[in-house]
C-alpha cells in the first residue's frame, strides 16, 4: 500500500527504520485553529479595586468572574492570567446556583480582529458579585505581590458546557487585582 500525495504529483509518503510515516509538519493548538479559522477565541477582563461597588458590604472574598456559557458550543478556557497588588489567592467554582447580583457587564473581545463575532454568554466583571453559593471548587491560584503577570495553564483545559457557570474569587476584598480569562468556543 502506497500514501501519495493527493496532489497528482506521484510522491508518496516515507517511512523511517521504525515503521513511523515520514512527515515534516505545522502544528496548532485548538485554540489557535479556532482563532484563525473559525474567529471565535477571546479574552475577558476584569480587575478589583477598594473602590469598587459591593453590594452586600462583605469585603471578604468578592466574586471577580461570573461567566455563564448560553452558546451550543463548549466554552473552553484555555488559561487564567493574573496580578495582584499584594499576595493573594484566588479560587475558580464550577456550578455555583444563585443570582448574581452586582457585577459590571464585561464584553469579551475576539483575539481575531477579522472576525466580528462576539462570545454568547453572561460575563460579569469587577464590582464585587454576590448572590451566588455552593458549587464546586476547582482550584485555588496563588498570585505573590512581586510586579509581575501571573499565567495559569491547565492541560486538559476547563471546558464549560451549555448553561454551566464559572466563577472567580478573589481572596481579599481590599487588595488591587487585575485578571483575564482567555477562552475559545469548540463543537
Amino acid at each position: 500500500m502506497l500514501i501519495d500525495d493527493g496532489q497528482g504529483s506521484g510522491y508518496t509518503a516515507g517511512v523511517n527504520t521504525e515503521n513511523r510515516l515520514k512527515t515534516i509538519a505545522i502544528t496548532e493548538n485548538a485554540a489557535e485553529h479556532t482563532n484563525i479559522e473559525e474567529g471565535e477565541a477571546y479574552t475577558l477582563f476584569s480587575s478589583i479595586t477598594s473602590d469598587n461597588l459591593n453590594p452586600s458590604q462583605d469585603l471578604d472574598s468578592p466574586c471577580i468572574f461570573y461567566i455563564k456559557n448560553t452558546s451550543e458550543k463548549d466554552l473552553i478556557i484555555t488559561d487564567v492570567r493574573m496580578w495582584a497588588e499584594e499576595n493573594e489567592y484566588i479560587d475558580i467554582y464550577f456550578n455555583q446556583t444563585g443570582i448574581p447580583v452586582g457585577g459590571n457587564t464585561s464584553t469579551p473581545i475576539n483575539m481575531n480582529l477579522n472576525s466580528g463575532k462576539q462570545a454568547i454568554g453572561t460575563f460579569l466583571g469587577a464590582d464585587r458579585i454576590t448572590g451566588m453559593s455552593g458549587g464546586t471548587r476547582f482550584d485555588r491560584l496563588r498570585i505573590p505581590a512581586d510586579n509581575a503577570d501571573h499565567t495559569f495553564i491547565w492541560a486538559s483545559t476547563i471546558i464549560i458546557p451549555l448553561n454551566n457557570i464559572l466563577t472567580v474569587y478573589a481572596g481579599n476584598g481590599g487588595i488591587l487585582t487585575e485578571a483575564s480569562i482567555s477562552f475559545y468556543y469548540h463543537d
